[in-house]
């Protein structure tokens, strides 16, 4: 980002939505290029990880305050519905970031020419 020119810094405020999906998709999903198998381990271990955490955090909860698995519950769910809307915002952005290159490639080649004006031969 060093190579921002004042007048896209001052238009920040302003970006369009296709800025800002691949600036979405590319800080949640880090865009991995080398295979969706490497990218789809490594959502399903931080998934994972995440419910494991919180579900200790539970436990411990539970333990401390002497109470029934309340909070291991609740905070199992809770993690659980927060990865899966996560999932569905990376997802989301990325095919909206991915519709747009494939709009910009299918006009791309098109050029905007201004019109033209026949020429009567015979004048």
């Amino acid at each position: 980002m060093s190579d921002t020119t004042p007048s896209t810094s001052s238009s920040a405020a302003k970006a369009s939505p296709t800025a800002v999906t691949r600036r979405l998709t590319s800080a949640l999903a880090k865009g991995n290029r080398s295979g969706n198998v490497d990218q789809g381990m490594g959502q399903g271990m931080e998934m994972a990880l995440t419910i494991a955490v919180f579900m200790g955090i539970g436990w411990g909860l539970d333990t401390w305050l002497d109470t029934r698995p309340f909070f291991m519950i609740g905070l199992v769910i809770f993690s659980t519905v927060g990865q899966f809307i996560k999932m569905w915002f990376i997802y989301d952005a990325r095919m909206k970031m991915l519709e747009n290159e494939r709009r910009e490639a299918m006009s791309g080649h098109q050029q905007n020419l201004p019109p033209t004006t026949q020429v009567d031969p015979d004048a």
